[in-house]
């Protein structure tokens, strides 16, 4: 009867080793995992059935897939390491931004000061000619500009000499006699930059422009 319930104790041993290790993967550091590993390898040994010893093949199996935890939980380590780094890296090119200007999709900006309102137009096709309109805060039309025409591209503009104020931009590209309007990228200066959590929430408020993410900056102008 003892026999029996040792060779009963061993194989409950050996079914606890099957599931540990979804168990402690996920919820325990290395140094647990192998306490909590040796730990049931020495209660198999120990209860197990002297006239039926376990399969050797049974603890080399068990070694193995122990190892695979180990070395799941060592690129999780490795990976939450190795995205902090990108996250710092990321940061630190954000706030290197500070003081450059930066093209942001916008079609209007508000001049603190007298100055210049200055950005680009991307042509994904063809056109017979490209035209920019600068519209003061009242909705006039107070200048307009036909863009030197090389190709499909970037095209860049500049309305000089601006009173203080808002301003709206509009593009047009003419093929065929049928203006299609672009989109217009405004030119700014990075004033600060608000940093979150993530990447994903790192804002640059551009001067005149407002708030922009990472992503949503075109170019260094």
């Amino acid at each position: 009867m003892q026999v029996n319930t040792t060779n009963q104790n061993a194989q409950d041993a050996v079914n606890s080793k099957t599931n540990i290790s979804g168990n402690i993967s996920g919820n325990s550091s290395s140094a647990e995992m192998s306490t909590m590993f040796l730990e049931l390898l020495v209660a198999q040994i120990s209860n197990q059935n002297p006239l039926e010893p376990m399969d050797g093949t049974a603890y080399v199996s068990q070694l193995a897939e122990f190892s695979n935890v180990e070395s799941l939980q060592g690129i999780r380590q490795n990976t939450s390491t190795g995205l902090d780094y990108m996250s710092s890296l990321t940061v630190l090119e954000a706030t290197g931004m500070v003081g450059q200007s930066v093209d942001v999709k916008a079609n209007s900006v508000a001049l603190e000061q007298d100055g210049t309102v200055a950005g680009l137009v991307n042509l994904d096709t063809p056109a017979d000619s490209v035209t920019v309109q600068l519209y003061n805060q009242n909705g006039e039309l107070i200048e307009e500009k036909n863009l030197p025409y090389s190709g499909v591209g970037a095209l860049r503009f500049a309305f000089d000499n601006q009173d203080a104020g808002g301003y709206a931009v509009r593009a047009y590209a003419t093929t065929s006699g049928i203006p299609k309007q672009l989109d217009t990228w405004l030119s700014g200066n990075v004033e600060r930059v608000s940093v979150g959590k993530t990447p994903e929430d790192i804002l640059l408020q551009v001067d005149g422009l407002g708030n922009f993410g990472l992503t949503e900056i075109n170019q260094l102008a």
